[in-house]
C-alpha cells in the first residue's frame, strides 16, 4: 500500500492509557462508601449511576484499552475475516487479476467497463 499513513505508536499508547485510567476511575466509583453513594444519588449524570453499572462500564473501558495496546503492537482481531479468495489471488507472486469492473487490474490502475 503506497502512501498509507500510520498513526504514531506513542499516540495510540497515550490514548490507550487515557482509556485505561478512565476505566479504573469508573471502577473506583463502583466502590464508594454509603455516604458518598447517598450524595451521588442527589446528583445527575455520571455520578448518579449505581455502583454495579460503574464497575461494568469500567471493565469495558479496561478491555477496550487493552485491545488498543494489543493492536498497537501488531494484534489484528479481524486478520482472517476481511480477506477473500479473489483478493489473495492477485497478491500472490505471479498471480493475475481477473480484470472485472471495479477490481484492480494491475499496479495503481483501476479498470472500469462501460455499461451495456
Amino acid at each position: 500500500m503506497r502512501g498509507a499513513m500510520r498513526i504514531p505508536m506513542w499516540l495510540t499508547l497515550g490514548v490507550a492509557g487515557l482509556v485505561i485510567v478512565f476505566g479504573l476511575y469508573r471502577m473506583r466509583l463502583a466502590f464508594r462508601s454509603p455516604a458518598e453513594e447517598q450524595r451521588a444519588r442527589q446528583r445527575k449524570g455520571l455520578f448518579a449511576l449505581a455502583g454495579r453499572t460503574h464497575f461494568l462500564i469500567g471493565l469495558i473501558y479496561l478491555l477496550l484499552g487493552g485491545a488498543l495496546v494489543a493492536t498497537t503492537f501488531g494484534w489484528n482481531p479481524l486478520a482472517g475475516t476481511l480477506g477473500t479468495e479473489a483478493g489473495t489471488e492477485a497478491a500472490k507472486p505471479g498471480g493475475k487479476s481477473e480484470g472485472k469492473a471495479g477490481s484492480a487490474a494491475g499496479g495503481d490502475t483501476l479498470r472500469v467497463e462501460p455499461r451495456k
